[in-house]
């Protein structure tokens, strides 16, 4: 089954500033063709059973989140039902916060805490997920940090393409490695940084075999694929644009 393309709301983070501005994006998704979104630094404070409905008049599902660490941790019950209203599957961090990172000691508290988080949302039928940057390609105890939490918890991965390229890593290798794990994908475009700054690129405009990627993430069981860049100047012309080079490459194939 093919799997379903959309967009990364944290791509649109700085134009969403009135409910009437997210039903305006959700029509425009439509019209590139995106059928999901990625629920993530939206700042509008909206009844999550309200943005399902509104996404659901424009044929969007919006299956999984971005939501604080200290709000899956401290309000585990709350966020569950919110992800119930919002027809999401995944509770998503974004990051590890950095006092976790800082330490294998530190680490394995993460690993313990994720693990407890897991284990709550179960009877909500939800997963925790976890979003991966640079850093969890680094050695800690041993192993890659982005090793431990494979092996150690229970984690759905939101795998992203560009962090993993950045970090020195073959993307397709880890994806093998992760088969099963990977129900949502970031899909976001890779060049050769300069001096280390990251050279976010619109799917198609950098160096990343889209086609290849796709194939080995339809085969292992991924669901769902959002678009996004960090920095573009234009996120309507990334998604749109990176939207018609994925229909050329994988939708129509």
């Amino acid at each position: 089954m093919k799997i379903k393309i959309g967009s990364q709301l944290y791509t649109y983070r700085n134009k969403l500033n009135t409910a009437s501005d997210l039903e305006a994006l959700f029509a425009r998704l439509k019209e590139y063709g995106c059928t999901c979104a990625q629920w993530s630094g939206v700042k509008l404070d909206l009844p999550m059973a309200q943005v399902r409905d509104m996404a659901k008049g424009y044929d969007l599902e919006i299956p999984l989140t971005h939501t604080p660490f200290k709000r899956i941790t401290e309000e585990t019950d709350k966020v569950a039902e919110e992800h119930l209203e919002l027809g999401a599957h995944t509770v998503g961090l974004g990051m590890m916060p950095i006092e976790y990172s800082s330490s294998y000691d530190k680490l394995k508290k993460f690993i313990e805490i994720a693990n407890e988080v897991g284990e709550k949302l179960k009877p909500y039928g939800l997963k925790m997920g976890y979003h991966n940057h640079a850093k969890e390609f680094k050695e800690m105890g041993g192993k890659l940090v982005l090793e431990h939490l494979m092996d150690e918890t229970g984690l759905e991965f939101i795998f992203d393409t560009f962090w993993c390229k950045y970090a020195g890593h073959n993307v397709t290798e880890w994806l093998k490695k992760l088969e099963g794990r990977v129900t949502d994908v970031h899909l976001k475009d890779w060049k050769k940084s300069i001096l280390k700054f990251p050279r976010f690129q619109d799917i198609g405009k950098g160096k990343l075999d889209f086609k290849e990627i796709l194939s080995i993430l339809e085969k292992s069981g991924t669901q769902y694929a959002y678009i996004e860049h960090d920095l573009t100047k234009s996120p309507d012309k990334t998604t749109r644009e990176s939207m018609e080079y994925l229909k050329d490459i994988y939708l129509k194939a």
